[in-house]
């Protein structure tokens, strides 16, 4: 009885864990501390951005590139991103508010958005990367806001498009 049983649960397992892999999109799922962890991924549309809203945490790198996004507000809930952030090439991106609760991250790499600014502040939250962070060919970026996103860090090596800053 008991072997039936679990032969039987275990196939019910099989299924459903063959049924997720087989999706042609990935889902969130609620991990065990009640955070919304999403799988990595790259974002170009509207509707690809919408796959991350109410995620917390990204398992793997979140890819913001070459999109016609404006704003990253499908991400306002997002704290941690296990692999790397990359925002480049986004030619209408004209903020990182989005990012705002942005905590962590593995690396963080921003290139090559030619009206990003920081308003109303740049990655505000963000105290650890585990790597380093690129800020390159970022025009509206002013000094004093790459500064203050250096004063926050914890330890980490900053590359800028003027200068190369190692952080305490």
């Amino acid at each position: 009885m008991f072997k039936t049983q679990m032969a039987a649960f275990l196939t019910t397992i099989l299924a459903v864990a063959a049924s997720a892999c087989s999706a042609t999109e990935a889902r969130p799922v609620a991990a065990a501390s009640g955070v919304l962890a999403c799988p990595g991924g790259a974002v170009q549309t509207e509707e690809d951005a919408a796959r991350f809203e109410g995620c917390e945490t990204i398992v793997g790198d979140l890819r913001i590139s070459r999109s016609e996004l404006t704003d990253l507000l499908a991400f306002s809930q997002l704290h941690r991103v296990s692999g790397k952030l990359v925002v480049e090439g986004n030619a209408k991106l004209t903020s990182l508010g989005g990012l705002h609760n942005v905590e962590q991250a593995g690396s963080v790499e921003i290139r090559n958005n030619r009206v990003l600014g920081a308003f109303p502040a740049f990655l505000p939250q963000l105290k650890r990367v585990d790597e380093s962070v690129v800020l390159d060919a970022n025009r509206a970026l002013s000094k004093r806001q790459v500064s203050a996103l250096v004063d926050r860090l914890e330890q980490q090596v900053i590359v800028s498009r003027d200068v190369t800053i190692a952080a305490n």
